[in-house]
């Protein structure tokens, strides 16, 4: 996964989905979920938030795996046995 510069840290390793000209970065370790522009130019970040999860089945080994998936505006993220669902579409273009 790819690292920033600036004043903002990295999210380390995990998965990532383009979308819509934008990464949606998921990190392995803490659930941290970023949103950004990939140019020539470089990395523009342009929101970032973590998911907090408590899955009712046992912990195997403490890291997310799954990627996101972004399908008819929405994202969705899945933690163990939880599955996430947010709204990323613009309100007009509904």
């Amino acid at each position: 996964m790819a690292r920033m510069s600036g004043k903002r840290k990295g999210v380390g390793q995990g998965s990532v989905t383009y979308a819509d000209g934008r990464l949606y970065c998921y990190a392995e370790n803490d659930g941290t979920v970023v949103l950004a522009e990939a140019t020539p130019d470089g990395w523009k970040e342009d929101g970032r938030f973590k998911i907090h999860s408590k899955p009712a089945l046992p912990e195997k080994n403490g890291k997310i795996w799954t990627h996101p998936v972004v399908a008819n505006g929405r994202l969705y993220l899945r933690d163990e046995d939880l599955l996430f669902c947010f709204f990323i579409k613009d309100k007009a273009a509904r």
